[in-house]
């Protein structure tokens, strides 16, 4: 195809080429710092009186015949009704274009009649001026003739906009007109001729915006170098409907094509994109500032939301795959040496991959880049991955073991996406779980490869299942694959559901399906539709395949993804006669929900269910004359089963190592066996076992499903319990308890109960750095529990130390850290916040930063509180994407943190919608991180009062949800008060 030549972006109207030599001005001062310029006071005067004077009729001038459709949310939310095609219509409501006409597209999904197959961007953003001027060429095919096109675009001003003939260049086709319906954050062109299907096009347009202040789209980050000076790059952050916000596109997942780039930028910048440089050319004086253009490789076919491009003036660390692809990892200069385990992680994870799934990495190089300012943890963009410097900074003498996981975790989720989403991407954003799902799940593959003593299958567990069934659990959940519409809802999703079950699920699958069987089916299902589209009954149909169709893999794989929640199985012993040689035992299965006590006071959102809340289940278990090494597996095909075992058995424990995602309930009798069990020899059950029946004990406590002394009772055993995944699954429910009952009768008696269970733990951790990974979590976990409850002489040791640090600069070791400063906040005063505080802003190593964010959180006093809160208005002292986190922990300092990150929130509500912006998942997050442990009627009605006039937008499940929550919370409180207290006196003495 002959493409016409690029033009010049830098070609705008007498006033905003006015604007631009102004804009340049300032850049010159940055970027010449050896320029020297003079004139007289009479002539500086006369230009800038004239200058100021030209800027006020500029402004005029721009205020009134400038487009005036900023908004993004004029007009009505059209309604979507997917059908083959994807484009049914809704007559309901009439979509209103920006100059009061009709939108005469009424779909929130573009039609699929028009299709580009490549575009040419060429952008130039200006750093200082945040003007960014930008020209689009979008070549397009037609599967029928039409005399109109619909794409997207948000925010952007388009001044020039043309189509000609793909083959030939001389061939126009007159626009006779443009709308733009903002709310869809669609254009539609209409053309004078109608276009033929047979014919290629090229769409031309030129177009400027702004770079954004908010963490998406194309927007402004910067940092700070150890002597003060800020410096600034541009980037982008485009998933899931963002990049519509940087140019004109076609924005959805389906339409995928290949990308051209051109970036001009200054002589000192460097600009990556998802492909290599070509060539890099002088672009000549730009308002007196020489510029640089480059040109980058064409892409491959891809997603517009994997687009990604950098403007910054970083440098990098390189290595190379055995299959030679190169792997750089980017960061500001003084922070590069912090990139050496991300880039020998990426490179080990790519080869592993690599040969795990069969499939080459089809790009020749993968850039990885910490920017300072990230909403998200890392974002997957093919070639050029995005990171939160924590997620990709490491330094060996100063970062944490869970952060040094959270760096390898983080870095392998991400390579996963370079297949999973990047290679094959779902058709649409109702299917996110194919992506989210298997990166979370593949993300523990890859770094037990590259990490073999992490042990990270065992802490699967913890983070994917019981996060996931912890969400799943409520009536306001939502199925894997739900059906999504607009932007607002895409965010919604991107949760622990999607994340957490959609990992889980695959976790069980891999289970009675094989590895090898599904390693097989992966590779046939990359191959099948690498560069394209599908969804998840395409996976499912490749799997049963590669099965050899002996297990049905759709039909059991959609009771998990098109139904939300899943089942408890109540298990019970039935009577049989001594002379019997087996024992019978049944299987039942029903819907596990929270706060099924309590239905009927929820807004319920959950529609009936296509299967009637019934499940394949895979029940797997091991009895107490056998060995969890020596499982059996009953299918619960949509039913309930019976199955028979030996005589002799004196009980059973069903999901092992919760590798299915369900819960276990058994009869009073079995319940006892196993507690007896775990205070005999708990070591008879593997460690995901014991986290297993911890989690499953307090969570049907919590739903009202069992007595709230069964889970005391077999917290007992945990006196003698050293493996950290059961004790970090006992520490949350702990933790959790804790903040529900901060207001009522048991909580003093509560505290000691916990300490008389951490005190023989905390001794066996002690206090040395040293040990296993797994041991060096659970040592962090288990002293800082200890600080929070008080432990006296685990207290006293964490306040030496501190002390240490701060009057002697003895160096603390990176494992010991949260625990002594945690230590020094808490049982310190203004001396210790304000030291921990410098530190802070001192600190150039981003997880030791994050860590003291954390800690700074926990004080006892309400003035610092309260002065820490009012530090996060201030982006330059908290960055925004650290808000949640700091709200969180504020949140959890009992009920005078509670309330005072409430009444935080309230206060700055407005404020915080226009820095987020309502289409985010994170005021969702905000709602949650500071109301979810609410635990009296008064919360109850003081945020349902609160939100009940407020469009939270993408937050509206996540305030549900936080309702959901606290109404349960007062629910259990009330139920379990009473009988907690008697049981704590009753066992106060009790060390047994």
């Amino acid at each position: 195809m002959v493409e016409p030549e690029v033009e010049d972006v830098a070609f705008l109207t007498a006033i905003n080429h006015y604007r631009d030599n102004q804009d340049m001005i300032h850049k010159s001062g940055i970027y010449e710092h050896t320029a020297v310029t003079a004139c007289s006071r009479r002539t500086a005067l006369i230009v800038a009186g004239a200058t100021l004077f030209l800027m006020f009729l500029c402004s005029v001038v721009i205020a009134y015949a400038g487009p005036q459709n900023d908004c993004p949310c004029i007009g009505e939310k059209p309604i979507f009704l997917p059908d083959d095609d994807g484009v049914n219509r809704s007559r309901s409501i009439t979509p209103i274009a920006t100059n009061g006409e009709i939108f005469p597209w009424n779909n929130v999904r573009l039609p699929t009649f028009a299709r580009p197959y490549s575009y040419h961007i060429r952008i130039h953003p200006n750093l200082t001026s945040l003007d960014v001027k930008g020209q689009v060429l979008i070549n397009f095919t037609l599967t029928r003739d039409s005399n109109y096109i619909v794409f997207h675009s948000k925010n952007l001003t388009i001044f020039e906009k043309r189509l000609v003939n793909a083959e030939n260049l001389d061939k126009f086709y007159k626009v006779s007109r443009m709308l733009e319906y903002s709310a869809g954050q669609q254009i539609l062109l209409e053309f004078e001729e109608v276009l033929s299907a047979k014919e290629n096009y090229t769409l031309i347009i030129k177009y400027t915006t702004r770079l954004s202040r908010e963490l998406e789209g194309f927007y402004l980050s910067s940092y700070t170098t150890s002597k003060g000076e800020r410096r600034y790059l541009a980037t982008t952050h485009f998933e899931p409907t963002y990049a519509r916000s940087a140019f004109p596109c076609f924005d959805e997942p389906q339409f995928k094509a290949r990308f051209k780039m051109s970036i001009l930028r200054n002589r000192f910048h460097i600009a990556l994109f998802n492909m290599p440089v070509k060539e890099s050319v002088d672009d000549g004086l730009y308002m007196g500032v020489g510029l640089m253009r480059d040109d980058f490789e064409e892409s491959v076919e891809m997603s517009t939301y994997l687009v990604a491009f950098v403007v910054c003036d970083y440098e990098f660390q390189h290595a190379q795959t055995k299959n030679g692809v190169a792997v750089r990892v980017y960061a500001p200069p003084e922070l590069l040496s912090q990139t050496s385990f991300a880039l020998n992680t990426a490179t080990k994870i790519m080869d592993h991959y690599t040969e795990f799934f069969g499939v080459p990495y089809p790009l020749p190089k993968q850039d990885l880049i910490a920017i300072p300012d990230f909403s998200a943890g890392a974002m997957e963009n093919w070639g050029l991955i995005t990171y939160r410097e924590t997620s990709i900074l490491y330094d060996q003498n100063e970062t944490s073991a869970f952060a040094h996981q959270w760096v390898a975790v983080v870095v392998a989720h991400e390579l996963a996406h370079q297949w999973f989403g990047n290679l094959v991407t779902m058709r649409w954003w109702n299917d996110l779980w194919l992506n989210e799902g298997f990166a979370s799940f593949l993300e523990y593959r890859g770094v037990e490869h590259v990490m073999p003593g992490w042990s990270m299958m065992a802490q699967f567990v913890l983070d994917k299942t019981q996060q996931g069934l912890r969400l799943d659990a409520l009536s306001t959940s939502h199925p894997i694959s739900v059906s999504v519409h607009d932007p607002v809802e895409i965010e919604a999703i991107f949760d622990s559901i999607s994340y957490s079950k959609g990992a889980a699920i695959l976790y069980m699958l891999e289970k009675f399906l094989g590895l090898e069987t599904l390693r097989s089916g992966l590779n046939d299902y990359l191959n099948t539709h690498k560069y394209g589209n599908a969804d998840t009954k395409d996976l499912w149909s490749v799997l049963s395949k590669h099965a050899n169709e002996t297990v049905q893999v759709k039909a059991i794989m959609d009771t998990w993804t098109r139904q939300m929640g899943f089942p408890m199985i109540k298990i019970s012993r039935e009577n049989s006669s001594s002379s019997s040689n087996v024992v019978s035992f049944t299987a039942m299965q029903s819907r596990f929900l929270l706060t099924s006590e309590i239905a009927n006071t929820i807004k319920n959102r959950a529609e009936p269910s296509p299967y009637d809340y019934k499940w394949f289940v895979p029940l797997s278990f091991y009895t107490d004359i056998t060995s969890y090494r020596e499982q059996e597996v009953v299918w619960m095909n949509m039913t309930d089963v019976r199955f028979e075992v030996d005589p002799k058995v004196r009980w059973l424990k069903a999901n092992v190592n919760q590798s299915g995602f369900y819960r276990v309930n058994y009869d009073d009798g079995l319940w006892n066996e196993l507690i007896g069990q775990l205070n005999l020899n708990h070591e008879v059950f593997s460690a995901a076992d014991r986290a297993s029946l911890i989690d499953d004990v307090f969570t049907l406590c919590r739903a009202g499903v069992l007595n709230v002394t069964v889970p005391l009772e077999l917290s007992k055993y945990l006196r003698k319990e050293r493996d950290f995944v059961p004790w970090a699954t006992a520490l949350a429910h702990f933790q959790n308890w804790s903040k529900f009952l901060s207001e009522s009768s048991p909580y003093r008696l509560f505290l000691d109960y916990m300490k008389s269970l951490l005190v023989p733990v905390a001794q066996s951790v002690g206090w040395k750095d040293n040990g296993t990974h797994l041991k060096k979590l659970m040592r962090s976990d288990i002293l800082a529990s200890a600080i929070l409850c008080g432990i006296e002489d685990v207290v006293k040791e964490a306040k030496n130390l501190f002390d240490e640090w701060m009057n002697k600069n003895i160096r603390v070791p990176p494992n010991l850290r949260e625990v002594i400063y945690l230590a020094g906040i808490r049982y310190g005063d203004v001396k210790e916040w304000n030291f921990c505080w410098d530190k802070y802003n001192e600190s150039r190593v981003p997880s030791e930063r994050k860590l003291l964010l954390k800690v700074l959180g926990a004080s006892n006093d309400p003035w610092l509180l309260q002065r820490y809160l009012l530090a996060t208005l201030d982006s330059t002292k908290v960055k925004a994407q650290d808000l949640k986190m700091v709200l969180g922990v504020v949140a959890s300092q009992g009920s005078q943190g509670q309330l005072l990150a409430w009444r935080h929130l309230k206060a700055n509500w407005n404020n915080l919608q226009s820095l987020f912006g309502n289409g985010t998942f994170t005021m969702g997050g905000l709602i949650t991180a500071v109301t979810s442990h609410f635990a009296t009627e008064y919360d109850f009605k003081e945020v349902s009062e609160f939100f009940h006039n407020i469009d939270v937008g993408s937050g509206t499940r996540a305030l549900e949800q936080s309702l959901e929550m606290i109404q349960l919370n007062v629910h259990w409180v009330k139920n379990n008060e009473a009988q907690i207290y008697d049981w704590l006196v009753k066992n106060k003495n009790n060390k047994n």
